[in-house]
């Protein structure tokens, strides 16, 4: 069957199975990848909470070597964390950050748990941040999928977007099908693509591998 005239969940497995194998042309190392530890991937992902990889990435360290460790975070006052947050412009999430830290403290003796229900139990998490902790700490077989993952299926599908954040029905029963143990991308490399190709503006269709599979940049 050409391209073309393939049903949206077969063009997503086509397509998870070519990202699978996908490694971006430019650097996108990130602080937190080269030690992700439960703890570093949690602080990362509580951080890039509508704010750029990029700028995360410039600050990261430094907001590490203040709070080591989540005790040590919990333990801080509001605005300790503020203050480290500031360059961000993340002040105002400083509360939620301190009542994560101290509900993982009292609720999961200091760790952060690998189970995406019981992360979204956490303060300040949502159901993105869950399942991108999970993932990226803990290898769990979910999909984080956020606003710019349901753009790339609706992209790729022609599908509409639907809810600009939640997507649609329809885009979330594919997300399935980009699991990495069903032969999907792995998480890291799924947000790679997005963050390098298949980008909110000007994404970059003609370097793109799965453009003729796609609706928007390569087949109808």
């Amino acid at each position: 069957m050409r391209p073309q005239g393939l049903p949206p969940d077969e063009r997503v497995r086509r397509a998870a199975r070519i990202l699978a194998a996908f490694r971006p042309a430019e650097d996108v190392s990130l602080p937190w990848r080269r030690e992700p530890s439960p703890y570093r991937v949690f602080l990362a992902e509580f951080m890039l909470v509508r704010t750029r990889w990029d700028v995360v990435a410039r600050v990261f360290e430094d907001v590490l070597a203040r709070f080591p460790a989540l005790r040590s975070l919990a333990r801080a006052s509001e605005e300790e964390i503020a203050e480290a947050l500031a360059p961000l412009g993340l002040r105002k999430r400083a509360a939620y950050l301190k009542k994560a830290a101290v509900y993982l403290l009292e609720h999961h003796g200091g760790e952060v748990p690998a189970d995406v229900e019981a992360l979204k139990k956490v303060p300040g998490l949502g159901r993105y941040t869950a399942a991108a902790v999970a993932a990226l700490a803990f290898g769990e077989d979910v999909v984080p999928a956020d606003v710019n993952v349901f753009r790339f299926l609706s992209r790729l599908t022609g599908l509409p977007m639907g809810h600009p954040t939640k997507g649609s029905a329809a885009l979330r029963g594919l997300l399935p099908l980009l699991r990495p143990h069903g032969g999907g991308p792995p998480t890291p490399v799924l947000l790679d693509f997005l963050r390098t190709v298949c980008r909110p503006r000007a994404p970059r269709c003609p370097e793109c591998p799965l453009r003729e599979l796609c609706s928007f940049g390569g087949g109808p």
